[in-house]
């Protein structure tokens, strides 16, 4: 992924993403809510993150800027992790305490929460390497995207169980010796 330019994608799309925007000529895709986040389209971590009220967002808001997106805050009930590798699921983390965001248990999803995350597996169309499917719950009990990463993601490999990791590098290994042998088969 380069950027967040896909969360506008999918929110034209309807899929159950939070719901986003790149100007103020689209407010009315968004809930109408007290708080909103305002951040970088090509951003990470968190840096350029703003909450503003409505009357803040019509005021801070660039409409020449094309690097900023809009979402509604919302107040979710926990965020949960799904790990792909070559679009076959791995596991899934949780953080039961929104508070406390990087302690995060690993997580049995249901077949319901597996169907949600292998919806962008297979929109994002890379049939190879690492996803991870970011989400939250919110107060309604949907999930939501909150991000789809395939470039670095954050494996939380220290959390898993021990059985877990070892199906996890075995996967891996399968991927990385998969995609050597098809670059080798190429240059044949």
């Amino acid at each position: 992924m380069n950027g967040k330019e896909y969360l506008i994608e999918l929110t034209n799309a309807q899929f159950p993403v939070i719901p986003t925007i790149e100007t103020l000529d689209s407010l009315d895709k968004l809930p109408n809510v007290e708080t909103y986040i305002v951040k970088p389209k090509d951003g990470a971590d968190s840096i350029g993150l703003e909450f503003v009220t409505k009357d803040e967002l019509i005021d801070k808001f660039d409409p020449e800027s094309k690097n900023t997106l809009v979402q509604p805050f919302i107040n979710f009930e926990y965020e949960v992790s799904f790990y792909f590798i070559d679009k076959e699921f791995q596991y899934a983390l949780y953080a039961p305490d929104k508070e406390q965001r990087w302690e995060l248990k690993e997580y049995s999803p249901t077949e319901e929460e597996l169907t949600f995350a292998n919806k962008f597996i297979e929109w994002n169309n890379l049939d190879w390497g690492i996803q991870r499917v970011d989400a939250c719950r919110n107060e309604q009990g949907e999930l939501l995207l909150v991000e789809l990463e395939d470039l670095n993601p954050y494996l939380s490999l220290l959390e898993l169980s021990d059985e877990t990791l070892k199906n996890f590098v075995e996967a891996m290994k399968k991927s990385l010796l998969k995609t050597l042998q098809l670059k080798f088969e190429f240059f044949l």
